[in-house]
Formats: C-alpha cells, sequence, structure tokens
C-alpha cells in the first residue's frame, strides 16, 4: 500500500479551521480578510474596554443566550518593531499559551504587527465562554525586568455570536488585519505613505433586512486629525466641529468611541470603535468599507498632518471591520455552503501534492456533516466527511499523486437543509509537469511620457477597491518634498494606463528632490517551469528601500508571462534597482537563480 506523507496524513485528517495565511511584519500593514461569517439566530455582540491603559486590561460581561462562536482581541503598543515581549490572556480562570512578540521578526498567525510596533492579537474563545457572566484579562511584559516592550494595552475586545429568543436571526461578517495608514511622519522622514485602505463583504439577498450595521475598530487615533470612514463610497458619520474646515470633513478616529449617533460616547485615548447604520447603502453583492487617514483639502496633492489646520492623521490602524444584517426570524434558518477556492500544493509529476478546498458556510452553523467529493477530469478522487467549523471558514485537504499534464478539478460539497445548493460546486484547470521556475527580468526605466505600452501595467486593480475618487487617494503616494507638481501627471498616468489582474501595493520609493518624476519599469515575471505556481509576491528594492510589493494571490500558470510597467517616483539620477520573487522561499522553485535581478540604471 502507498504511505502517504506525514503532512498529507495530518492535512487530511485535520480540516483547517481558518483561512489560509501568515501575518508577517509589515511596517505598511497587513489587509483586513474575514475571518468569520455565518447566521445565529440570535445576535452579535461587542463587549470590551477601549483606551490606552497599563496592564493588565480586565473585561467584565454577561452573555445572555448560547454562545455559538467567540473571537477575543487584545491591542497591544509595542513602541518600536525592534522591541519584544510577551502577552497572555486568561478566560474564566483559564490561562491559554504566552504570545512571544517579535515585532519586525513575527510570524505568529493569530498576531498582526505592522508600523511602529502596533499589535492586534487574536485568539478563537469560543470554548472558553458561557452563558452568564465572563471575566476575560489580557496581560503583558510591561512590567518584567528589562522589558522593553512598552506594552501598554489599547483595548480589550470579545465578540460572541450568541443563540437566543429575541426572535431575530443575525447574519455577520467578521474582518481583521492591521494596516498601517501613514503619511510621512512627524519628521518628515518617512520614505512611504499609505493613505487608505479597503476591505469588500460579500452579502447574498438582502430583503427582508431590518437593520444593517458596520462596526470599525482603530488604533493609534488622534483627535483633531480628520479621518474617514466609508460604506460603498459613501462618507459616515458627522461632520468636524473644529473650526477653519469646510464642510465634509471628518474626524471618525477622534479617540471618542460611540459617538456615531447609535450609542453614548465613551472617551478612548488613541482608540475608536464606531457603529454606523448602513441599512440605506447596502447592496447585494460586494460592499465595501473604505478608511482614509485624511484627505487633500488644499489640493496641494498631499495630505498632511502637519498643515494648519491638519489634513489627515500621522498613523491610523484599521484592524476591525464587522457587518451585521438583523431580519425577522421567519422560519429556521439553516447553513449555505459555499466553495469559494481550489488550490493545488506541491502537485508535481511523480510526486504526491494536495489539493486544498477552502469552503464557506453563508448561514446557520451546523452540527452534522458536510459531505465533499473531488474529481478528477470527471472521475471520482475522493469523498470526505467535513465537520464544519463554527467560524464559518475552513479547508479540506485532499492527497493527490499526478501524472504530467492539464486536469479539470471538480468539487462539490452538500449538507443535509442547505438553504442554496446553487453555491457548492467548483472548477479549476491546472497544469502539472516538473516544478514551477519562477523567473523575473527588468528593462532600463522610461518616463511615462515615453513609455511604449506592452503588456497589462497593473494599477487598476487597486482602482476597483471602490470608487474612482476614493482610489486615486489611494493610489496616490507623495514623495515627502519633491512631488507636488507630480499629481497632475499621476492623475494622468493612472487614467490611461491599461491593468493586471494580479493585485499591487503600491508604496512610494525613497524621497525624491525637488526634480522627482513618475518613472515606469518594465519587469517581466515568467513560469518557465512544468508546473503551475501557487501564490507569490514580487518585491522591488529602490537603493535598497523596499517600495512595492505585488501580489500573485491565484499564483502563475505554467508558461506564463506577465511584463509590467511599474510606476516608480523618485529622482532622476542613477538609482540601483533589485527584484525578487518569494524572497521568503514559500514556493518550491526548480531554479532558484533566476528568482532575483537587479540592475543600475540612470533616470532621465
Amino acid at each position: 500500500m502507498k504511505q502517504h506523507s506525514p503532512v498529507l496524513v495530518l492535512l487530511v485528517l485535520c480540516l483547517l479551521f481558518g483561512t489560509p495565511g501568515s501575518a508577517l511584519y509589515d511596517f505598511s500593514g497587513i489587509p483586513l480578510e474575514i475571518v468569520a461569517q455565518g447566521e445565529i439566530d440570535g445576535h452579535l455582540q461587542t463587549f470590551g474596554t477601549y483606551g490606552v491603559q497599563d496592564p493588565p486590561a480586565t473585561l467584565v460581561f454577561e452573555v445572555a443566550g448560547e454562545v455559538q462562536w467567540a473571537r477575543t482581541y487584545v491591542g497591544v503598543w509595542g513602541g518600536t518593531p525592534r522591541y519584544t515581549g510577551w502577552t497572555d490572556l486568561t478566560v474564566n480562570d483559564r490561562a491559554l499559551p504566552r504570545i512571544t512578540l517579535y515585532g519586525s521578526d513575527d510570524r505568529s498567525g493569530n498576531v498582526y504587527v505592522s508600523g511602529y510596533g502596533v499589535y492586534w492579537v487574536a485568539y478563537d474563545t469560543t470554548a472558553l465562554l458561557e452563558s452568564g457572566s465572563n471575566r476575560i484579562t489580557a496581560d503583558t511584559s510591561r512590567f518584567e525586568p528589562d522589558n522593553k516592550l512598552d506594552g501598554r494595552i489599547y483595548c480589550l475586545v470579545t465578540l460572541v455570536a450568541e443563540r437566543d429568543a429575541t426572535g431575530l436571526t443575525t447574519r455577520y461578517f467578521v474582518a481583521e488585519g492591521n494596516e498601517n495608514l501613514h503619511g510621512e511622519g512627524w519628521s518628515g522622514t518617512i520614505e512611504t505613505t499609505n493613505d487608505a485602505c479597503s476591505v469588500t463583504l460579500p452579502v447574498g439577498e438582502i430583503p427582508g433586512v431590518r437593520a444593517a450595521n458596520l462596526t470599525v475598530l482603530t488604533l493609534a487615533s488622534t483627535r483633531g486629525e480628520p479621518s474617514y470612514v466609508l460604506f460603498n463610497s459613501h462618507d459616515l458619520g458627522p461632520d468636524v466641529d473644529y473650526p477653519g474646515y469646510p464642510p465634509g470633513v471628518r474626524d471618525i478616529a477622534d479617540e471618542t468611541s460611540f459617538n456615531a449617533g447609535l450609542y453614548a460616547p465613551v472617551p478612548s485615548r488613541y482608540v475608536d470603535i464606531e457603529v454606523f447604520d448602513v441599512l440605506a447603502l447596502l447592496r447585494e453583492g460586494e460592499n465595501t468599507v473604505t478608511f482614509q487617514r485624511g484627505r487633500d483639502l488644499s489640493g496641494d496633492g498631499m495630505i498632511s498632518a502637519s498643515a494648519n489646520p491638519p489634513e489627515g492623521e500621522h498613523y491610523l490602524h484599521p484592524v476591525l471591520a464587522m457587518l451585521t444584517l438583523e431580519r425577522e426570524r421567519a422560519s429556521v434558518s439553516g447553513p449555505d455552503l459555499a466553495l469559494s477556492g481550489i488550490a493545488v500544493q506541491d502537485a508535481h509529476a511523480g510526486e504526491e501534492g494536495a489539493i486544498i478546498i477552502t469552503i464557506r458556510n453563508l448561514g446557520a452553523f451546523s452540527p452534522l456533516p458536510a459531505e465533499l467529493r473531488v474529481r478528477i477530469d470527471g472521475d471520482l478522487l475522493a469523498t470526505r466527511q467535513v465537520t464544519l467549523d463554527r467560524s464559518g471558514l475552513q479547508q479540506a485537504a485532499i492527497p493527490w499523486s499526478p501524472g504530467e499534464g492539464s486536469f479539470a478539478i471538480q468539487a462539490e460539497v452538500d449538507i443535509p437543509g442547505d438553504s442554496d445548493p446553487s453555491n457548492n460546486r467548483h472548477q479549476t484547470m491546472v497544469t502539472v509537469g516538473g516544478l514551477p521556475d519562477l523567473a523575473v527580468s527588468l528593462e532600463p526605466p522610461v518616463r511615462r511620457g515615453d513609455a511604449v505600452q506592452q503588456g497589462d501595467p497593473f494599477l487598476q486593480v487597486l482602482t476597483l477597491a471602490g470608487a474612482i475618487a476614493i482610489s486615486l487617494l489611494f493610489l496616490v503616494r507623495r514623495p515627502p518634498q519633491g512631488g507636488r507638481r507630480m499629481l497632475g501627471l499621476l492623475l494622468s498616468a493612472l487614467v490611461i494606463l491599461a491593468l493586471l489582474p494580479p493585485p499591487l501595493a503600491l508604496v512610494p520609493p525613497v524621497a525624491g528632490q525637488d526634480t522627482s518624476a513618475l518613472f515606469l519599469l518594465p519587469v517581466t515575471v515568467s513560469n518557465l517551469g512544468g508546473s503551475d505556481a501557487p501564490a507569490f509576491a514580487v518585491s522591488m528594492y529602490l537603493d535598497g528601500e523596499r517600495v512595492i510589493t505585488k501580489e500573485y494571490l491565484d499564483g502563475m500558470q505554467a508558461g506564463r508571462t506577465d511584463r509590467s510597467e511599474i510606476p516608480l517616483y523618485t529622482s532622476p539620477g542613477s538609482h540601483h534597482l533589485r527584484v525578487v520573487i518569494d524572497e521568503n522561499g514559500l514556493v518550491r522553485d526548480a531554479d532558484r537563480s533566476n528568482n532575483s535581478a537587479e540592475a543600475t540604471y540612470v533616470f532621465t
């Protein structure tokens, strides 16, 4: 009998309970992604303590109904990404394992850290909470001898999906991350800017929805520095009453929580949680939440936190976005399973790999198992019984030993009482051969006006995040000094550039001089190997500083080549460029010698 590798056996026996990925440190931030979704005959409650305080922080609250799902968050201020320390959590007298905070070296899956050591730590506390009184305490290493971590706690927050007898059904979507929206910094020396971020929440049918509330939470907020939250391109919250500002200016992250009109305001130093009524703005399909650290009020192409009056925040960390939809409970609700993705892992000719199936439950939790069937070119490969996770998100891994060629992978999942079986099927094509061989090459830079359009430049994917005005704010990045005259050129370039599907995280390079200009650098990425490559990232360094990260979330098919003209905002002169594919070594690659390319070019 053929022996399966221990890793694959473990994958088959253990259904992964969350979305794939890791929370590697990133100064510019970790995007918000959905980590839980579902439907509950009851409510999704939020309990918390808000405002920076010395540890320990304690949260006491009552759960009226039956706990179906719960997640607890701790926000910690590190002071700098170089300092390390720890945090721990005790829930109803049960201590969870201590978590080390590694700063810029952090790789823990439930620790989101960005910027100058702003931590957002997530815990699954479903099995630890109970009906009635609950007590949660968070602590850090702040008062330990020789500790350098600042260790103050921004907030301690718990979300609880509870079943109750109120006669309401609540559908919910919870997204978490740790974006670092920032300008040039207090000293004007920060070499990147990140003015906005977005997260998309998929909503099904909306007839019968009687209430729709959006909850957002930000860290490192400062009163008096404007900030904005938008839902489907509409500003939320009231205008500010600060002197010197025109109508339309908001300061959502104003260190006073719950002052958007639904609840009584609560002072919350360096923290802001708000709940908005978005029923009138809700739509079927994709609903987009956008955070902006400010807006250019003077028209000079910059969002200055140092202007008089300030135009935006120096720093702002969106870490949580949650949408809840309430309906009258007309009947017993049921699960709604959907297959949202099929990926292959280490599937190469002559080797044993795995097919990874992502399952989402858009409806109510069901204790009954689901049946998952996977077929290759129509022939049944495997059948699995899948126990649903209460988060509404999970994965299943199916061992697969393919030969060489192209294959159609089909997956289907069924469960008794599924309210919408139409989304229970999914199919994808994969190519299998030898190992992938990712390669990258550079061409000399050109000014935007001199460029000959080839391939698919990749700016439009960012504009899809919201309306054009919001997306332009997302895309426009300025150097601290010389970029003011380039706004018109950049806007023109954004209108005429063709676009590439893979998402791009655009961060401007090091600060230019007064002659800064927009250049385009042609970069070609290829998969020369015999198999499709899984997801990977391409990083670009300008004079030793990382300025752009482009993610290929869908990987790259065998034999495919993508040529992109990457925008660089820098001063004319000699600059050294280096581009690296998969610098963390996560992809099995046939030849790593061609994973990077570097050259020194004269920008004229």
